[in-house]
Order: structure tokens, then sequence, then C-alpha cells
């Protein structure tokens, strides 16, 4: 199964990466990336002209969660068919 990557709007938000640290994120524009043979969401916050501002890796499922709970919500896709 290839690798399916999503635009997702965050809350700033503590929570913790796949190795057990409390990590803040840091809230805006991320894309997630989950599948592939992944064993972790990847999730790239994006700066003001598209490049990487921070990386986390989250266990997955924890992006569902967070979208959830309303700390995170899906960007719908601009360039989309």
């Amino acid at each position: 199964m290839p690798a399916k990557t999503e635009r997702f709007r965050f809350v700033r938000w503590e929570i913790e990466d796949v190795n057990g640290v409390a990590r803040m994120l840091p809230g805006g524009i991320a894309e997630v990336t989950r599948g592939g043979g992944l064993k972790y969401e990847r999730v790239v916050f994006l700066g003001p002209s598209g490049k990487t501002r921070t990386e986390v890796h989250l266990k997955r499922g924890h992006v569902r969660k967070l979208e959830q709970f309303g700390f995170a919500s899906r960007v719908p896709d601009a360039g989309g068919a």
C-alpha cells in the first residue's frame, strides 16, 4: 500500500512522539503521511513559503484522535480534481 499524504491544521498542543518524548506541536498547517510501510505517522509542519518548519513522528492513530477531539482538522486539497 503506498503512503498517503493529507494536509491538516493543528492547534498548539503537547503530545508524546513515537519515542515517548513529550513534544509541543507548533500549530498551523502540516502534511501528515501514513501508510506505505511507515510504523508511525510523519507530521511535517510547513512554514510560510511551504518550507519544512518542524517534523514530528507520532504513533499511529494519534492524528485521528487529535482530529476527533478538535485539536486537528483536515484541510481540503487545493490542487485536487
